[in-house]
């Protein structure tokens, strides 16, 4: 329990011992005990593997900007719990949140004893749905926590699901193969609009999905493929460019709809693609999409943890990336970046989430690493972390020029930043519970 946690932080930590118990029985009842708040507003329903929060993020600002009062659901937190609910561009006022967390909390005493202990996350949902209805939020961007068809957010009726991406994750829950995540992140879809981005090879799936359900498919699409933008065919995304400067377009029954001049304030590449789903689905709730408040709201909006610049001299990055496919789209970007050497990473990697794999994307973008570890016990030790970044260097070819290992992830910063030396980077990343670890430095960024 951390030190000075309000009461309401309190409960909510002591919930992290019933561990994930996937299923909608409670969360369903305790939201109809409370009058369905989630019933109040209109919902983008955003699932997938990585990109949950940023184009949730990037939704909730789309929404603001044309007129709305608009709110997300993110997890997980770097910050503190508050976090996770944003109203108005902000997060959740405290009292609100409290109230809400509370008011669950005595609804929860009334649960049958049968569906079992309410899990942290279920608690956090249906605290941060009747938050937004409280908060007299009226269209929200919802991020799925682990898949979809069990998950605690799959509760509302969405006009508008996104589908970000499909890779290995959870495979214990989930299923091992990318077709059976894709099966229950997909049973979300419940009609409607769907926005799909990158499936690899999932699309006809997606296809028969979305016939079941009645919803109507978008699929991102390439638009260097020669001929194929000329034809646009219905259903079709694009997203073209940089974080300096990309468009989206969207065919509309047999309409293309475009818009240019986006911006991120981000060198992260893999923004741009979470930014145009964003666009997407927006588009399809509104049935409109002002472009001048598109870029006004996308160039506005910064993700927390994101490669987030918190310190120059030496340049600190940080980046939450947590799995294979995450870290491969930061390694693309750290490339594009071309950051200053040498470059250190400070890392801490659950040892759920395929660190080999991850490793092997970082070796080659750093000259050296500070092992650490995160607070969340599923982290790998840092002396363990250590001999598995040793042996994907050795597999690779490619030695480090130094390994060291501090197990506080405070002390592993300050090491990291004496190794780099005012000229060179330091990348903090390998897991978000690292981020939050390290929160007090990351809200003091640049």
């Amino acid at each position: 329990m951390s030190a000075g946690a309000p009461q309401w932080g309190a409960y909510l930590e002591t919930l992290a011992a019933f561990g994930m118990r996937p299923g909608l029985e409670r969360v369903s009842a305790l939201l109809d005990a409370l009058g369905r708040p989630q019933d109040a507003y209109r919902v983008i329903h955003v699932v997938g593997t990585n990109g949950k929060s940023s184009t949730s993020r990037y939704c909730e600002a789309l929404l603001r900007a044309h007129g709305l009062r608009a709110g997300a659901y993110l997890s997980p937190h770097i910050s503190g719990w508050t976090e996770r609910v944003v109203v108005d561009g902000r997060p959740v006022e405290e009292d609100v949140f409290a109230a809400a967390v509370e008011t669950v909390r005595a609804a929860t005493a009334a649960l049958p004893e049968e569906v079992g202990e309410t899990t942290q996350f279920e608690v956090l949902t249906v605290a941060a749905l009747l938050a937004m209805a409280e908060s007299g939020v009226e269209v929200a961007a919802l991020e799925a926590g682990l898949g979809g068809r069990l998950d605690a957010t799959n509760v509302v009726q969405a006009p508008v699901v996104v589908l970000t991406n499909i890779a290995l994750e959870h495979t214990q829950v989930l299923g091992g193969t990318r077709e059976l995540i894709f099966a229950e992140k997909a049973a979300v879809i419940k009609g409607g609009d769907v926005v799909f981005g990158e499936l690899d090879g999932l699309e006809d799936r997606a296809r028969r999905v979305c016939s079941a359900a009645g919803a109507h498919p978008y699929f991102l699409r390439d638009a260097t493929v020669e001929g194929e933008r000329a034809a646009f065919p219905v259903g079709s995304l694009y997203v073209v460019g940089d974080p300096a400067d990309f468009g989206v377009a969207l065919a509309v029954d047999g309409v293309l709809e475009a818009w240019s001049g986006l911006t991120v304030p981000t060198p992260a590449l893999y923004q741009v693609m979470n930014a145009g789903l964003a666009v997407a689905a927006v588009r399809l709730l509104l049935g409109r999409l002002d472009e001048a408040a598109a870029r006004e709201a996308l160039a506005a909006t910064v993700v927390p943890g994101r490669l987030q610049k918190v310190d120059e001299n030496p340049l600190v990055l940080a980046d939450g990336a947590h799995n294979p496919d995450g870290v491969r789209a930061l390694a693309r970007s750290l490339a594009a970046v071309a950051v200053p050497r040498p470059a250190v990473g400070v890392l801490a990697i659950m040892r759920d989430k395929g660190y080999q794999e991850m490793l092997e994307s970082l070796v080659p973008l750093l000259d050296a690493v500070v092992c650490t570890q995160a607070s969340e016990s599923r982290s790998l030790a840092a002396e363990e972390l250590a001999g598995a970044l040793r042996a994907a260097a050795a597999r690779l070819g490619r030695p480090l020029v130094e390994v060291r290992v501090a197990t506080d992830p405070h002390e592993a910063l300050t090491l990291a930043r004496g190794l780099a030396g005012v000229g060179g980077s330091v990348l903090i990343g390998g897991s978000l519970y690292l981020l939050e670890d390290l929160r007090d430095v990351l809200a003091g960024g640049v």
